[in-house]
């Protein structure tokens, strides 16, 4: 009698746990697949538009033209919501109502390390991501028909927004490019906001 008590016990206690563990390596399995099989490094390209500081000086008679901006940078994730990148951008614009001997068009070289906060979510059969991006480099910035190329130490920040499926993704992302713009007879805090639109390719 005792005997068989101690068996149906223990048929009891196995079925009892039986759940707990299939809830168990449910959970395991869906926890190993919330993030992306395709997310240790994240490589991307960009192109949009340029927007300068709207005036250059007190009197407000010299201010930036639209101009565009081209990037490429590379993202090593640390986990699901953190990232360090690498990036480099070319970006073109021209200012309007100075006095500058020769051309007004300007090339500016960016290079910067970054820190990129992210939030990813599922999104059908794709991953969402909004994220927050901030770090330091350099600018260096070359007058069109002229020898003149100077750098300055730059400061970013910027948001935007991932949608990945698989290793491909796109793209939405806008930035401030914060310097000390001191030449040509100018001496202002400069912002250069670039908004632009890519692809990425995730590895």
């Amino acid at each position: 009698m005792l005997n068989r008590s101690i068996s149906l016990l223990s048929v009891a206690l196995v079925l009892a746990a039986s759940p707990l563990a299939l809830n168990a390596q449910t959970s395991l399995a869906l926890s190993s697949r919330s993030r992306p099989v395709y997310d240790a490094v994240t490589v991307a390209g960009a192109f949009g538009g340029l927007s300068g500081a709207a005036n250059l000086n007190q009197a407000g008679t010299a201010d930036w033209r639209l101009g565009w901006a081209a990037s490429l940078d590379a993202t090593g994730w640390l986990n699901d919501y953190v990232g360090v990148r690498a990036s480099g951008g070319w970006a073109q614009d021209s200012i309007r109502g100075a006095s500058l001997t020769g051309r007004g068009k300007l090339n500016k070289f960016n290079y910067d390390g970054d820190v990129v906060l992210r939030y990813p979510v599922r999104a059908g059969s794709g991953t969402l991501s909004p994220y927050l991006l901030g770090g330091l480099g350099a600018i260096s910035v070359h007058q069109l028909g002229s020898d003149s190329t100077w750098s300055k130490f730059a400061g970013n920040y910027g948001v935007g927004f991932e949608y990945r499926y698989r290793r491909v993704g796109v793209r939405a992302e806008g930035r401030d490019f914060v310097y000390k713009f001191d030449r040509y007879g100018f001496d202002k805090t400069q912002h250069d906001i670039a908004w632009q639109g890519g692809l990425t390719l995730s590895f």
